[in-house]
């Protein structure tokens, strides 16, 4: 039962993986393509720092055009890997920031972009070295610590996983992405209530998106109250989706296994 906990720490950590692969894909295609035409100019450094407050996908492709163009851009390798990630394109954020890392082996950025896209593709063991050394070289930076926690609980780590959300927190007081995380290491635990209490803290604070709500939803399922659940729930899924999640709990929670097995593999 400890991957679907997991799963929605690595969503928190992902922020918001709304649109697909493909979509993904076919950004990066086109940017290819026009190179191939020789049609793309580098862009501006105007150019660059405004592109950041566009949508995800105008800002991958925005990046993807600069990675193809110069693919030792750092800045570039290093937007790409995040957008890609945010996007759920886990695999392939991690592809360019590794490729970008053979030539920048020490830059934190790139560090931690390889950490935590193969954290939010699964990929503990490879994630932990990148994450340790950008949280080292970067020690007031909440964001290593954070995928570390999500890495640890990948690995089965929960004492580690908490200890890294905590110091995550600590860096970032009232960080949603951090409060989620370790309220669901919180509930792994085998402690739903102050889980509860940290979701509800959380979803108040600025920059808290669907993913802290639904994992709220989970944590009231857990407890039994499910009802309450499936409304919260019904708020970012549809109908039938929120009911199909809520069901998989109720069967969890009343098979023998019960809430005991979360702390299992």
């Amino acid at each position: 039962m400890r991957r679907l906990f997991v799963t929605l720490a690595v969503s928190s950590l992902a922020l918001s993986a709304c649109a697909t692969t493909s979509s993904t894909t076919d950004e990066e295609a086109f940017a290819a393509d026009m190179q191939n035409s020789g049609d793309i100019l580098p862009a501006s450094q105007a150019e660059r720092d405004a592109i950041r407050s566009q949508d995800l996908l105008t800002q991958a492709t925005f990046w993807a055009e600069a990675y193809e163009l110069n693919p030792s851009d750092k800045e570039a390798a290093t937007e790409l890997s995040n957008t890609l990630r945010q996007l759920g394109n886990p695999q392939r954020a991690a592809e360019v920031a590794q490729q970008a890392l053979a030539l920048y082996p020490q830059d934190v950025e790139l560090l931690f972009a390889f950490g935590s896209a193969a954290a939010a593709s699964g990929r503990a063991g490879a994630a932990l070295e990148s994450l340790q050394r950008a949280a080292t070289a970067a020690p007031g930076d909440w964001r290593p610590h954070n995928a570390l926690g999500v890495a640890y609980e990948q690995i089965g780590e929960s004492e580690r996983a908490l200890s890294s959300f905590q110091t995550a927190l600590e860096r970032a007081p009232g960080e949603p992405a951090v409060m989620s995380n370790l309220a669901l290491s919180y509930a792994l635990n085998g402690d739903p209530a102050s889980a509860e209490r940290l979701l509800r803290e959380a979803m108040i604070r600025p920059g808290a998106d669907s993913t802290v709500r639904q994992n709220l939803a989970l944590v009231i399922a857990l407890q039994g109250r499910f009802s309450e659940a499936e409304e919260m729930a019904r708020v970012d899924v549809s109908t039938e989706m929120a009911e199909a999640n809520i069901a998989f709990v109720r069967s969890m929670l009343t098979s023998r296994r019960r809430y005991d097995a979360l702390s299992e593999n």
